[in-house]
């Protein structure tokens, strides 16, 4: 069983511009007017940070705007940032929610999400929480840090695999081996986004194989020194086989268990049991499902 880390990957891949000329937050029809709600510092509902919040908070909170969805606190200086990542943030609690199948939030604070638009400004909180300097994002058990650079596009690529941490904490309280960590928020990124936009999710490359040796996936401890990608790829494969391909209603047990310190193997073989007399033949169905989809047929 590992702690449960620090996820940090550069922000890329999906864009979204709300930032275009003439397109004012109450003009937009994709994001309902009570979908944030702006208040000063001594109105929000929780304000109690953990350590990397504080640092990102200092010593004036009324140096930020304030606002906060259902199950999010933000923290903002553009009021369209905070608009488009509540809107994502509160369509990813919904569908993680509904792909764990738990009905129960075990914390009854909220999430807090800071949005950096000042490159200086970022530059100093990642100096102060030691990020490397090509980091744009970052998620630390219930708070989330972004940087959105002003005149620029907001990007989502990463968010949705960093919401995705903020959320898993909010089910599942004890640490689960890196894998499963990393595999479901990438899982998450593509297949709530997806959920949410309405998209056909193979246009996002979820089909396709990744070779890893399994058991090496599963008893990793830390993350490889080569190959990196590669790893989060085999994690998203794995979780994808269990959530798509199983029974949907023994993800929750499995987890729960890995999460009270069974070995990933294990854990497998007994939840699966149905299915899987031996971990042979796990392996062998998850390399059948991780084969190339078959070539389309073209007109």
């Amino acid at each position: 069983m590992i702690l449960l880390r620090l996820a940090v990957v550069a922000l890329a891949a999906t864009f979204i511009s709300h930032r275009a000329a003439g397109q004012t937050p109450a003009t937009r029809a994709t994001v309902p007017a009570s979908a944030l709600v702006e208040k000063p510092w001594e109105k929000l509902s929780h304000k109690k940070l953990m350590e990397f919040g504080e640092k990102a908070l200092g010593a004036e909170p009324q140096a930020w705007k304030h606002g906060e969805t259902e199950h999010f606190v933000f923290h903002f200086q553009e009021l369209a940032d905070a608009q488009k990542v509540g809107e994502l943030a509160e369509a990813y609690y919904r569908q993680v929610q509904m792909d764990l199948g738990v009905t129960q939030d075990r914390l009854t604070r909220k999430n807090h999400v800071f949005i950096f638009n000042n490159g200086n400004e970022w530059q100093k909180f990642a100096k102060v929480v030691r990020l490397d300097d090509w980091v744009m994002g970052v998620a630390r058990r219930t708070e989330l840090f972004l940087f959105s650079p002003q005149e620029s596009r907001f990007a989502t690529g990463a968010l949705g695999h960093e919401i995705t941490h903020c959320i898993f904490y909010r089910f599942v309280s004890n640490p689960v081996p890196l894998w499963l960590n990393e595999g479901f928020a990438e899982f998450e990124s593509v297949h709530a986004y997806a959920k949410f936009r309405g998209l056909d999710e193979t246009r996002y490359g979820s089909r396709r194989p990744v070779h890893y040796p399994l058991k090496q996936l599963l008893s990793a401890t830390k993350y490889p020194k080569e190959d990196v990608s590669k790893f989060y790829a085999a994690s998203e494969r794995l979780v994808r086989f269990l959530l798509t391909q199983q029974d949907r209603r023994k993800f929750l047990p499995f987890v729960q268990m890995v999460a009270s310190g069974s070995k990933s193997e294990d854990a497998l073989l007994f939840i699966y049991h149905d299915s899987f007399k031996s971990f042979a033949a796990f392996a062998a169905a998850f390399e059948t499902f991780n084969r190339p989809p078959p070539p389309r047929n073209e007109p």
